[in-house]
């Protein structure tokens, strides 16, 4: 986006009078991602990512549940199975940046057909994670995706932070690569 903003400034004239002008400035171009992590108290850390999509929110929706499809596009999600609805349990099969391939099984405890899905499961060392996909409608034509997660858990004091980093990675990777996938399609 090309998007021009003004200031205001005004000067005291030696004469007494008052000279008001406005200056326009472009702007290079709008932020189109946030990434950001949170420490939210001894035994908690989160995740937000989110990404601006020039799509609509329904050719997005497809795209993220389109499972068979994922691997092709994702490099860390390989495979997802299961009750795909409120309350359903998912098998998810995810690559580690080492090319290991863990399963993770998550119960689906918010979902929202077309707009958000929110998944909960215990983790590695006890630590229970709380991983959500949410997407807004911004206009016609554009979606804001929204990735975060929750790690909370004793082990959290000591690899939290680690964790929670990797995730972070992860996160930015698939959100930028969901984009390249739902724009060109």
């Amino acid at each position: 986006f090309n998007v021009r903003f003004y200031f205001r400034s005004t000067f005291l004239l030696k004469s007494g009078g008052i000279f008001t002008c406005n200056i326009y400035k472009p702007l290079k171009s709008r932020k189109m991602s946030i990434n950001t992590i949170t420490k939210n108290a001894t035994f908690k850390r989160s995740v937000y990512t989110e990404i601006i999509i020039n799509a609509p929110i329904k050719k997005m929706w497809k795209e993220l549940t389109n499972f068979k499809e994922m691997p092709t596009w994702s490099k860390s999600i390989q495979k997802i199975e299961g009750d795909f609805s409120k309350n359903g349990k998912t098998q998810v099969h995810f690559m580690d940046n080492k090319g290991k391939v863990g399963i993770y099984k998550h119960q689906l405890i918010h979902f929202e057909e077309g707009r958000l899905f929110f998944c909960f499961y215990p983790f590695i060392l006890g630590m229970v994670d709380n991983h959500k996909y949410q997407m807004e409608k911004i206009s016609d034509h554009q979606t804001k995706f929204i990735q975060s997660d929750e790690l909370n858990g004793f082990a959290t004091l000591f690899v939290g932070n680690f964790i929670i980093n990797y995730f972070l990675k992860s996160y930015t990777m698939f959100n930028e690569a969901l984009k390249i996938r739902v724009e060109k399609a």
